[in-house]
């Protein structure tokens, strides 16, 4: 392989991702993506091995934005509990944001679990950032779980269940325009079942 142009890598995720905004995974082909960045199929083959692993790079892509809004809203809490609330709660609000590439990224894209652990492990980014949260919460004695990566997954998957119903409009319909209050229930329930009482 040659050695890698990142600025032609940036050109051919950015056309990627505007293809991808406006059709299924499965609607596009290599040649319409080198088509779209005006480059011949076999330079883009030089970077992607297919589109399944070209997706997946743009999925991780999207997936370390969130992640670094995870990050930096948890830091404006005052309390753990507050930080991890912060934290889940701008989970919520990118998908909501950005409810294409939302469903895009958590359901719309070929899971990568044929890729080497090392690979794997960066799709649970997030997930890592809210257990590592949820640790420090659960070695100062405000929080209780025997299992913060399982309590964490749980919380990931669940809320996520929550928003696809509200943008696939597949919950009550009193919340199809109320998302927020949709999910600031099922929030509320997560974090009651971790913490215990009002936090000092």
């Amino acid at each position: 392989m040659r050695k890698p142009n990142t600025e032609i890598i940036t050109m051919i995720k950015q056309k990627t991702l505007e293809l991808l905004m406006q059709k299924n995974p499965e609607q596009i082909g290599m040649r319409e993506i080198a088509a779209a960045c005006d480059i011949t199929a076999t330079n883009i083959y030089h970077y992607y091995k297919d589109k399944d692993r070209l997706f997946q790079e743009i999925s991780l892509d999207c997936l370390y934005e969130l992640n670094e809004r995870l990050a930096s809203s948890s830091q404006k809490g005052k309390t753990v509990k507050k930080q991890i609330q912060n934290a889940i709660e701008s989970f919520r609000d990118w998908c909501f944001e950005n409810p294409k590439r939302a469903l895009l990224v958590m359901q719309g894209i070929k899971s990568a679990d044929d890729a080497p652990p090392e690979l794997i492990e960066e799709y649970y980014v997030c997930n890592r950032t809210g257990e590592k949260l949820l640790c420090g919460a659960i070695k100062q004695g405000l929080a209780k779980s025997t299992n913060p990566r399982l309590d964490v997954g749980i919380l990931v998957s669940g809320l996520w269940g929550c928003i696809e119903s509200v943008l696939l409009k597949k919950c009550e319909p009193d919340y199809w325009e109320k998302g927020k209050s949709y999910t600031d229930r099922f929030i509320k329930l997560w974090l009651n079942s971790v913490f215990e009482g009002d936090e000092k």
